[in-house]
């Protein structure tokens, strides 16, 4: 009879019934407790600087700025945003007119820029998922997208998701970005140890039950690739909220032949503007149906301010725009 192996620790707190594991952060190893760990092949990265986890925990105690990170306390983000720094740093994302989708009010937004000498950034506040970027084409040098593209909703939703919305809002990325220039996308990895152990013990694997759809790396490569004219500089996956004991789940991904690598909790891609890669079809399973289109009175309605200012200048009278509009 074989000895039954004991639960890691990490198991036994969620078994005991704390469902909230970001209010819970401290089981995570402490940076220097990393090295003597089992799992320190998994958890090394290039892109962890200890000086800049320092300047982000000190710089997170002394903003005043909305979170934005969910609900786990202050420095439990801090190693994903020192991190994210990194890949800023090294693949030359803060340079030239940047762009970070979302408002720049969040913590970790005030955080990742602190640590950059005079960045020519803006934020955004339209709808990803329907509305264009409000940037000529081939204006932007970077584009920042950090945890956000799991948060894209569709644009039609009837008996399935059709990524609708991530698929628009990556074209018009492609759209506003120079030939060259880059984009960073992060978001979590859902075939992640994590995620593993979280399916193991009949909890959802999801990071936050509110993300509109998590990815495997293998979804966003095929993502990124469908769209074409986006060349994928690196795609990692990294540790960043989760440094727990998970030795008991890749001894078993081991033992049954299956692969340990890319089970990091975070993706991050750096793709780069390039109008030769030519578009991959991806084998998604997704609804081939297209999503109906707009009706005339809707299609009217949408291009309502258009009619107007054509009729401020007297292109067209006022009494046949409205029959127009009334259709």
């Amino acid at each position: 009879m074989k000895q039954a192996i004991e639960p890691s620790f990490a198991i036994k707190r969620r078994r005991i019934g704390f469902t909230n594991f970001r209010a819970y952060p401290h089981k995570r190893l402490l940076e220097e407790e990393v090295e003597n760990d089992p799992m320190h092949e998994f958890f090394s990265t290039e892109y962890f600087d200890e000086r800049t986890m320092a300047s982000v925990i000190d710089a997170i105690h002394s903003a005043h700025a909305d979170k934005g990170i969910g609900g786990g306390g202050d420095v439990f983000d801090a190693r994903r945003i020192a991190i994210t720094i990194e890949y800023i740093r090294r693949h030359g994302l803060s340079t030239g007119f940047c762009v970070e989708i979302g408002s720049l009010k969040y913590l970790s937004s005030k955080v990742i820029w602190s640590c950059f000498d005079a960045v020519n950034l803006v934020g955004t506040r339209h709808d990803l998922r329907r509305s264009p970027m409000p940037f000529p084409d081939n204006f932007v040098d970077n584009i920042i997208c950090t945890e956000v593209i799991e948060h894209i909703s569709d644009i039609c939703y009837e008996q399935a998701t059709t990524l609708s919305g991530v698929f628009f809002f990556l074209n018009e990325a492609k759209r506003v970005l120079k030939q060259g220039g880059r984009m960073l996308i992060t978001t979590p990895n859902a075939a992640s140890l994590w995620a593993l152990q979280a399916a193991l013990l009949g909890q959802s694997p999801m990071m936050y039950e509110w993300h509109f759809r998590e990815f495997t790396v293998h979804e966003m490569k095929q993502i990124v690739e469908s769209i074409g004219g986006l060349r994928l500089v690196v795609h990692n996956t990294e540790f960043v909220w989760h440094l727990w004991n998970f030795s008991h789940i890749t001894e078993f991904l081991k033992q049954a032949s299956f692969s340990t690598s890319d089970r990091g909790d975070d993706q991050f891609i750096v793709i780069e503007k390039d109008d030769s890669i030519e578009a991959i079809p991806h084998s998604l399973n997704l609804p081939r149906k297209e999503p109906p289109a707009p009706s005339i009175k809707r299609r009217w309605s949408l291009s309502s301010q258009m009619l107007m200012a054509k009729a401020r200048h007297r292109l067209w009278p006022k009494s046949t725009i409205q029959r127009m509009k009334s259709y």
